[in-house]
């Protein structure tokens, strides 16, 4: 690994190369010499594994070149770390030909670089051996551009020049024999700079979408697939398809069908489930399951903008698996960079403060509040509060007890954890504004959390009632003392920033989460919402369901009426406000009420004319 870049860099940029590398310059061109510390890494598995370790803020990678065609590792890459697209630049390859100071282009006996540089500059190289006093140069493959450049230096290899990018010359005291050598003028670059959460672009800026999805092998799937955007007028400015590892495809749909058919996209929109015509069917022999394509889309507008959600929501009908990798500015732009959080910043401050730990204030210190404060105590000053008395569980877990909501107010707490039940959300975030408005010295800034199963309700009633010096972010730890009782590695935590003014603050404590190991899924409480209907409570409603039928063991279960009587358990532990919450505040849940009420009755029906029709 190689690092390089100013002092005091606002971001930290993994590229794939030495220092030099065309990467590296593409990243100088889109963020700004002095504003990135450019770090290279040996291959792009390392650049991404290191990505996704948070060792680095944002990764730039190739995806296409005019003349070379897709790089479908980086695709490939790109699908199994989840990572999202956030800018685009078109990078101009102007090859340069470089060997030790002193050198004479008539004196070079060897020329090394990348084979597809090679290949780039054939003509020039031919051409170049018509003019040398030592006959035609032999080009021999390196496996890096910059790297020819650095073996030149390390070595002192006299008469071998290298063909690489200009900044490599600056890195390894080459003297540049020539400019512009690629025998094809045309020679473009497409980089994406890719970060683990997506960026919110506001209105009005020229935006591109990229997606990938796969079909069922149906007559006219892909005319449908994109007829969705000719209807809408939507400008598609790519399609490719081409053949995946059938391990990757695997990967992916069991993902998005472990979300009930749906998959979080980290766009706006989020998340898509495939339609009835999108299951995915095994296939009985022949060579068909051999091959798994996927296709890759763009068109130009947000997902979020109605037009292209509309169409994104007509595509899930007919996809076996469906993903939005990214909406971002065109051209180059970039958006939402200041948001990345501290570790990205400059950071000054006092030896006070940086040894200051920030308090937590928990509403609300039932079974689930304690859970959290078990956890969160380890890390942050923790302040509880609640209608009943917990002070002596507070004082087991080190917690501080506050016995009204306006002591723990005047802890001047940094985030307010709300974790009281569905029911009554909408009564505590009235005081909880009130609390704030009476403040002693002022309201101050703080973070206001709700951990609810429903997402639209606590998002709309904190909107409306807390005053603006609140921000707000949106959350559902969808896991519990239970599933949670060995670690939270891998388990969902939902999130949407609903309402910002100090981003830092938000992302520290979004990251807290991510460092516990949640499965971090960025998704708008309009979409969860949908989400929850078709699998949070479906899941409730047939478990209150079973237990009504007053399911008992019996001594020749299967492993399915095993799991039948192991839902009704789980479900019924919760109480029925809980589930009659699920069903209150979600407006989606009505519907599939309906739906399930519908199902009942179609295969009860059918059950019933199979019998009329006296058949076996």
């Amino acid at each position: 690994m190689s690092e390089s870049g100013g002092d005091a860099p606002a971001f930290t940029v993994a590229f794939q190369g030495e220092p030099g590398a065309y990467s590296e310059q593409a990243t100088f061109e889109l963020l700004g010499r002095n504003s990135v510390k450019a770090i290279g890494h040996a291959s792009f598995d390392d650049a991404f594994m290191a990505t996704n370790k948070g060792e680095v803020d944002l990764l730039m990678v190739p995806i296409e070149n005019s003349l070379g065609g897709t790089i479908h590792a980086n695709c490939d890459l790109q699908l199994q770390y989840n990572f999202f697209i956030i800018a685009e630049h078109d990078f101009r390859v102007r090859h340069c030909l470089m060997a030790l100071p002193g050198t004479k282009k008539e004196d070079l006996t060897k020329i090394i670089s990348h084979p597809q540089a090679l290949a780039q500059c054939d003509s020039y190289i031919k051409r170049l051996g018509n003019r040398t006093s030592k006959g035609h140069p032999i080009g021999e493959a390196a496996y890096d551009t910059a790297g020819s450049a650095k073996m030149i230096s390390d070595g002192k290899l006299a008469g071998v020049a290298a063909i690489c990018s200009e900044l490599a010359a600056d890195y390894y005291g080459l003297e540049i024999l020539d400019r512009g050598i690629e025998d094809d003028q045309n020679n473009f670059t497409r980089f994406l700079l890719l970060r683990c959460n997506p960026v919110r672009i506001p209105p009005g800026i020229p935006s591109k979408t990229s997606i990938v999805f796969s079909l069922e092998n149906n007559a006219g799937a892909l005319f449908k697939a994109l007829s969705v955007f000719a209807l809408r007028d939507i400008d598609l400015t790519k399609i490719e398809s081409r053949p995946c590892k059938p391990d990757i495809v695997d990967r992916m749909e069991r993902q998005f069908w472990s979300m009930g058919g749906m998959l979080a996209a980290g766009s706006r929109p989020g998340v898509f489930a495939p339609g009835e015509s999108g299951k995915r069917r095994k296939l009985d022999g022949g060579g068909m399951s051999n091959y798994r394509y996927i296709f890759y889309a763009d068109f130009q507008a947000r997902a979020d903008d109605p037009n292209a959600a509309n169409a994104l929501h007509h595509l899930q009908e007919i996809t076996s698996f469906f993903r939005v990798l990214g909406s971002y500015p065109r051209g180059g732009a970039l958006v939402g960079l200041e948001n990345i959080g501290p570790r990205v910043m400059p950071i000054v401050s006092s030896t006070a403060a940086v040894g200051r730990k920030k308090k937590i204030g928990i509403i609300g210190f039932g079974t689930f509040g304690q859970f959290l404060a078990k956890k969160m105590v380890m890390e942050y000053d923790v302040f509880a509060t609640s209608r009943g008395d917990y002070s002596a569980v507070a004082s087991n877990f080190g917690v501080v007890w506050c016995s009204t909501l306006a002591d723990l107010l005047e802890q001047r707490v940094d985030v307010i954890i709300l974790s009281m039940s569905v029911l009554s959300f909408e009564n505590e975030v009235r005081k909880l504004a009130k609390g704030v408005a009476a403040m002693s010295g002022g309201a101050h800034r703080m973070l206001v959390v709700d951990v609810l199963s429903v997402k639209c309700h606590a998002k709309n009633t904190m909107l409306a009632l807390l005053p603006e010096s609140c921000d707000i972010l949106c959350t559902h730890p969808m896991f519990g003392p239970e599933s949670g009782k060995h670690g939270w590695r891998g388990l969902p935590f939902v999130y949407e920033r609903v309402r910002l003014h100090d981003a830092p603050d938000c992302e520290d404590f979004v990251k807290w989460w991510e460092k516990q190991g949640c499965r971090m899924v960025d998704m708008t409480c309009e979409v969860h919402d949908e989400c929850a209907a078709g699998s949070q409570f479906v899941t409730h409603f047939t478990g209150r369901v079973l237990e009504s039928l007053g399911l008992k063991t019996t001594p020749i279960n299967t492993k399915g009426f095993e799991s039948l009587l192991q839902l009704v358990e789980n479900t019924c532990k919760d109480s029925f406000d809980l589930f009659f919450a699920l069903y209150k505040y979600n407006p989606n849940s009505a519907q599939q009420l309906k739906s399930i009420e519908d199902a009942i009755a179609n295969v009860s029906q059918q059950l019933r004319e199979k019998v009329a029709g006296g058949q076996a």
